[in-house]
């Protein structure tokens, strides 16, 4: 059975939750509430597009390599630095709910928005 409420990161007051597509938690894309499924709703975003200071010096990326424990040992330093990267924008006071609606708006809704498009609603 899959944690839809997995936690990924509580730190000041602040709780960042695993985006998922169907059974699977996202690789880059974290989401404001439990349990929110990718390009359903819009409170989701993808840790690459947050600003750069809170970047800086990390490898968001996982290295592939062929050993099933390596894989897992990398997989584990990737999510370290996403909670190191989170927890630097948290510690700045970034808003993510703005950054979030901000970088909805832009994408124009997701898939959601660009079918309202096409279609002319």
């Amino acid at each position: 059975m899959v944690n839809r409420r997995k936690l990924m990161l509580s730190h000041g007051g602040v709780r960042i939750y695993h985006s998922w597509k169907g059974a699977r938690a996202l690789t880059w894309w974290y989401a404001l509430e439990p349990g929110h499924e990718a390009e359903g709703g819009g409170r989701d975003f993808d840790i690459r597009k947050l600003p750069e200071a809170f970047l800086d010096g990390l490898d968001l990326d996982m290295a592939r390599v062929a050993d099933a424990a390596e894989t897992l040992k990398a997989y584990e330093r990737m999510l370290d630095a996403h909670r190191q990267a989170l927890r630097r924008a948290i510690d700045a006071g970034h808003d993510f709910e703005a950054s979030v609606a901000r970088d909805h708006r832009r994408s124009g809704g997701g898939v959601i928005g660009w079918l309202r498009g096409v279609m002319g609603r």
